[in-house]
């Protein structure tokens, strides 16, 4: 079969078609080099399909096959893994960075200080049980006490408030972005079933679903149509186009990291058992205090009565009557002797008297403010850790996904220089057609 005189001109054709529509994807890789989320793309070239002669086959120049979407699947699922548990540790932090700053320990207005201030004040009216001055600043000083506790108590009570009312705005964002991701569920399917590749629309995609994995636990499976489902927490917040909403945290049958998941270990599990054992240390001095103070008698010879009110380190008060006349603390041991102090020696011992689990209110106290010294150190850490693998990760993957000036340059000077020879290709071709057409003819004519 002869050859085409016009195949060279196709050949030439054809190459400087490719060399631009790859000029064309370098140039969107340039102008997208600072898109949060974009991956590069690459033509796809390859050999067209060669023309087949007696002698063999002779090459017709080269096709774009397509445009392929830069990214690797696995290293997604290592990043978003690593992401889940940063949201985890960061939820944590912000809470137990605040209950830090709430307990302001050490200073000289932490509970500590206003402790050792209220066990001075009995050592003082212990030295002058008749004084009314000293009386009157171990009232102060046992309200102050008390506000102390009331206004830690409070503070824990807002930590977990604040990370309840986080919870319900993060699921809110969650029912958000799962609508967002179901609605490119559908614009993903309709182009694939037209035969393109979708490629911004998975870019977008993408981003939402990091995101997501942000916010909780979550597991991502493609269909063949291209759609994705996503669980989270083992609630199906997406399927095919329709995107299903989180009423509650309840429905998360299987939380275990993301940002959900922390801000509920801060609410139902940290703050609570902070709560408890402050509470457990309000109740024993209570307990103990009053128990005491009324085996003691007051400055009119009378029993006296409970010192504090409550039970709790919420509502924890010194006696009204005691702070309207402290002629009420009942110091003396014994009846019509005013200046004993037996009764107040011994409710200032109560320092040194493991009351709280084997441990004095001071210890307890201490224990306390160590563990969460140590727990906001350890949630600091984590953080800290996981941040730096998630951020390792994501250089990983924009060295695979992400746009290279540098490389992108190269690229443009190399699909323009096979632009250039293609066409002088082209133009050497044309130069033979119209050699062969307009000056050749039969002699003699």
């Amino acid at each position: 079969m002869p050859i085409s005189t016009f195949l060279g001109v196709q050949t030439a054709l054809r190459g400087i078609l490719a060399q631009q529509r790859a000029l064309d994807v370098t140039s969107h890789n340039i102008a997208n080099a600072n898109t949060v989320g974009f991956s590069r793309r690459e033509a796809v070239l390859s050999p067209s399909e060669p023309f087949t002669t007696v002698n063999g086959q002779l090459g017709t120049g080269v096709d774009v096959e397509g445009y392929r979407r830069i990214r690797d699947n696995f290293l997604d699922v290592q990043l978003r893994a690593q992401t889940m548990r940063s949201g985890f540790y960061r939820a944590r932090q912000d809470g137990l960075d605040q209950i830090e700053g709430s307990v302001r320990e050490p200073s000289d207005s932490g509970l500590g200080a206003l402790l050792g201030r209220y066990w001075s004040s009995w050592q003082d009216v212990v030295n002058a049980p008749e004084n009314i001055a000293t009386r009157q600043t171990l009232a102060q000083n046992a309200a102050a006490l008390a506000d102390g506790f009331q206004t830690l108590s409070s503070q824990l009570q807002t930590v977990a408030s604040q990370a309840n009312t986080n919870i319900g705005l993060t699921i809110d964002e969650v029912n958000s972005v799962s609508t967002r991701v179901a609605a490119l569920n559908g614009s993903i399917i309709l182009a694939r079933s037209a035969g393109s590749e979708p490629s911004d629309l998975l870019d977008e995609r993408d981003v939402l679903l990091d995101r997501l994995n942000e916010l909780g636990n979550t597991t991502t499976s493609e269909a063949a149509d291209g759609s994705a489902t996503v669980q989270i927490g083992g609630f199906t917040t997406v399927s095919g186009i329709a995107a299903t909403s989180i009423s509650a945290l309840s429905d998360l049958t299987s939380l275990t990291s993301g940002k959900l998941a922390g801000l509920k270990d801060l609410r139902d599990v940290t703050v609570p058992g902070y709560v408890t054992d402050l509470d457990a240390l309000a109740g024993a001095l209570i307990t103990a205090t009053n128990t005491q103070h009324a085996l003691g008698y007051d400055l009119a010879g009378t029993f006296g009565t409970a010192f504090f009110t409550g039970t709790t380190a919420a509502d924890i008060a010194v006696s009204a009557g005691i702070v309207a006349d402290p002629s009420l603390i009942a110091a003396a041991g014994a009846a019509g002797a005013p200046g004993d102090s037996t009764n107040a020696l011994a409710l200032a011992g109560l320092r040194r008297t493991a009351l709280v689990s084997g441990a004095t209110v001071d210890t307890a106290y201490s224990q306390l403010i160590t563990r969460l010294g140590s727990d906001a150190q350890e949630t600091r850490r984590q953080s800290a850790n996981t941040k730096a693998l998630a951020d390792s990760l994501e250089g990983r993957r924009q060295s695979v996904s992400g746009v290279s000036l540098d490389e992108e340059m190269t690229n443009l000077i190399r699909y323009q220089r096979g632009f250039q020879a293609s066409a002088r290709a082209l133009t050497a071709m044309d130069e033979m057609i119209d050699l062969l057409i307009n000056r050749t003819g039969r002699v003699g004519m």
